[in-house]
C-alpha cells in the first residue's frame, strides 16, 4: 500500500475528470491506485471542513435524480491530507492549515475564472473595433491576476512554513522535513 498518490498520478486523474468526481470515483481513484481511502473517510474530511462539499448535479433523463459531484481538486486535497498524516501531523493540525487559507484562495481563483470566462463571453459579441480594445484590457486583467494569485500562494507558503518551523514533534525518527 503507498501512503498516498504521486503527482504524476493526482494530474492524471485531474486530467480525465476536469468536472469532477463522485464520491464512488474517489475511492476509487485512490484504492485503484494501491492508496487506501474509503467513503467514510471521505465523510469525515468532508464534516471537519478539510475537503469541499459536493454539488448537485442533475442526471439527464426521467426521473433520474442528481448525483453528488465533488470538484476534482478535493482528489489533491485529500493527497495532501494523506502525506500529512504520514508525517505525524494531527487532524486538528492539518484543520488549521488547511482552512486558514486554501479554501478562500481556492474560491478566488474560480471566481476570477469564472469571471474572466463570463467577460469573455460579452467581449466576443461586441464589434470588432470595440472586441480587440476590450481583449486586450482583459489580458492585461489577467495577467495581474495571475500575479496576485501567485503571491497569495507564496505568502501562504511562508506562513505555512513558518509556523512548521516552530512545530514540536513527536518522538520518533526524524521526518524529511525536519532534515531540512
Amino acid at each position: 500500500m503507498q501512503v498516498a498518490l504521486t503527482e504524476s498520478q493526482v494530474r492524471e486523474i485531474e486530467t480525465a475528470t476536469p468536472d469532477g468526481l463522485t464520491s464512488q470515483e474517489l475511492v476509487v481513484a485512490f484504492a485503484s491506485r494501491d492508496v487506501k481511502f474509503t467513503e467514510a473517510t471521505l465523510r469525515k474530511y468532508v464534516q471537519l471542513g478539510l475537503v469541499p462539499r459536493s454539488r448537485r448535479v442533475g442526471r439527464k433523463g426521467k426521473h433520474l435524480g442528481s448525483l453528488g459531484i465533488y470538484p476534482v481538486r478535493a482528489v489533491r486535497r485529500i493527497n495532501a491530507i494523506k502525506k500529512l498524516m504520514a508525517e505525524h501531523y494531527t487532524i486538528e493540525e492539518i484543520q488549521a492549515r488547511f482552512l486558514t487559507f486554501k479554501d478562500t484562495i481556492e474560491v478566488l481563483d474560480e471566481a476570477l475564472a469564472e469571471l474572466f470566462r463570463l467577460f469573455g463571453e460579452r467581449i466576443a459579441a461586441q464589434d470588432p473595433e470595440a472586441r480587440l480594445r476590450l481583449s486586450d484590457e482583459l489580458a492585461a486583467i489577467r495577467s495581474s491576476s495571475t500575479e496576485l494569485l501567485e503571491g497569495v500562494h507564496r505568502l501562504e507558503k511562508l506562513i505555512l512554513h513558518a509556523k512548521d518551523a516552530v512545530r514540536p514533534r513527536g518522538g520518533g525518527a526524524a521526518g524529511a522535513t525536519e532534515l531540512l
